[in-house]
């Protein structure tokens, strides 16, 4: 029994790593694991398995686009000089809320921050 809730916990954690858009070294940072057992765990879970196999099943919830401030050319896009009215700071991750945020996004990554906080 504690293999598998290990493995759920391994797929819970590949799952938010590969949403994340990070490095497995920058997902890492601060966690109580290594890149290497992340990427261990997301071969091993993934190698040769069928979709009914796995534990669970990763969902995507978001996509992370990162934008170097210093790169981005407002009058090309208007999107990059909005303000955000609100910034929320969870540990490691910034999250900037702006007018017209879509209420069930934000809920869902908020639940798999608190989840991901919980299962340490």
């Amino acid at each position: 029994m504690r293999t598998h809730v290990g493995a759920e916990r391994w797929a819970r954690r590949v799952a938010e790593w590969k949403a994340s858009g990070l490095t497995s070294e920058a997902y890492c940072a601060g966690k109580p694991f290594t890149p290497g057992g992340l990427r261990h765990w997301a071969y091993r879970l993934g190698a040769g398995r069928s979709p009914e196999a796995s534990p669970t099943s990763p969902v995507r919830i978001a996509k992370v686009v990162r934008i170097s401030r210093a790169k981005a050319r407002p009058e090309a896009d208007e999107r990059a000089c909005v303000v955000p009215e609100l910034i929320l700071e969870v540990g490691p991750v910034r999250i900037e809320v702006r007018t017209g945020f879509e209420r069930a996004t934000l809920a869902a990554v908020l639940d798999v921050l608190a989840a991901e906080r919980s299962s340490r």
